[in-house]
């Protein structure tokens, strides 16, 4: 029998190292049990923590084992999994929690399945048919802005008051070394100004764009990826193509990539979609200004000559004209980066996140108490 005990909830995901979902919900589960939440995380494929993040992420991980995608067999292994810890709420995430996650948590008996929209994914008609029926048995949906709450509402046919708004969470992460330290570690000219972008190198992330706005800028002007992804020999190719080679630095994947933003001037989000990119609210929180491209929902984050500075469209020459627009920003006053400091911190606290979250599962399971 389970006595004093808060509402037991599953967040389900691939896996827990990654991008900036994976980030958030690392913190979300560590902060959960000082909100008297009985937290679990469920990893479709194997978590990738090292010992110490397993330590800081201060809850049980269940690891479901599934290979790659042709593995089917994880399936019945995750609806036992789910259906042995008996969770109040299932809390799916990414591309595996949208469909077979929640499949998973019907067939496990979950009273109340939570969603949180991070992405968009291939339209399809089986999509839309899967949408359809399984929108219908998720008690909530999490989305990051307004506009992301105004979209999703018209698009899949879901009342606003099913749709939360919680905007992630970070904390700000600071380098144990030096500006100067930093770039001598990675190879980045110290008196160069460097553009700094973190992300998985895919489709939506667009960095072409960046590479080729960095062909209408100075030679001085350098360019920094922090990620790893499919597209990444079609990057390098790019700047070999375009003669950017010594200009372009590929840093890999990093585990501290949110602590490196300091030692750069700038950073790019070059992104034809975002929902909302964690990787911005760490660069505002580093004292890093950040030029966007105007993707639908950008102005709930950045606010152009503000907080940030968003390009006037999607071609090389607007984004390099909004990245000399900031550097001369830069170069002239402290007031942008300050402002996207205090922005970032009033909104984008990772304690706020996680007592929003909370609420939201206390609430289902009063609803399902009644």
């Amino acid at each position: 029998m389970r006595l004093n005990m808060g509402p037991r909830v599953v967040q389900l995901v691939p896996d827990l190292v990654g991008g900036g979902a994976e980030t958030v919900v690392r913190a979300l589960c560590a902060g959960l049990h000082d909100q008297g939440i009985e937290a679990t995380a469920v990893s479709i494929y194997p978590s990738r923590l090292d010992p110490r993040a397993g330590v800081e992420i201060g809850v049980p991980v269940v690891e479901i084992g599934r290979r790659d995608r042709r593995d089917l067999r994880y399936f019945p292994r995750l609806v036992r999994a789910l259906r042995a810890l008996a969770p109040d709420v299932v809390h799916a995430h990414l591309h595996t929690g949208q469909y077979a996650g929640r499949i998973a948590a019907l067939l496990a008996g979950a009273p109340a399945i939570v969603f949180t929209v991070h992405g968009e994914e291939p339209k399809s008609a089986l999509r839309h048919i899967l949408d359809h029926a399984l929108d219908a048995r998720t008690a909530r949906f999490v989305v990051f802005t307004e506009a992301q709450r105004e979209e999703l509402s018209r698009e899949r046919q879901i009342g606003t008051e099913r749709i939360e708004v919680i905007p992630n969470g970070v904390r700000a992460s600071e380098s144990a070394m030096s500006r100067d330290q930093v770039r001598d570690a990675l190879g980045i000219p110290r008196g160069a100004f460097a553009l700094y972008s973190a992300g998985r190198f895919r489709y939506e992330k667009n960095h072409t764009l960046a590479i080729s706005a960095l062909a209408h800028l100075g030679g001085e002007v350098h360019l920094v990826f922090a990620g790893d992804g499919p597209l990444e020999p079609a990057l390098h190719r790019e700047a070999r193509e375009r003669n950017l080679e010594s200009r372009v630095h590929f840093l890999g994947f990093r585990t501290d990539a949110a602590t490196l933003g300091s030692a750069f001037d700038l950073f790019v989000l070059p992104s034809r979609r975002e929902r909302m990119p964690v990787a911005v609210a760490e660069a505002m929180l580093a004292g890093l200004p950040v030029v966007s491209t105007p993707w639908p929902g950008v102005g709930d984050i950045v606010h152009d000559g503000v907080t940030g500075f968003v390009a006037a469209n999607f071609e090389a020459e607007a984004f390099a004209a909004a990245i000399e627009t900031a550097r001369r920003a830069v170069h002239g006053s402290p007031r942008v980066t300050q402002d996207a400091r205090a922005f970032a911190e009033a909104h984008f606290g990772v304690d706020a996140m996680v007592r929003r979250h909370a609420e939201l599962y206390r609430s289902l399971v009063r609803a399902a108490a009644a």
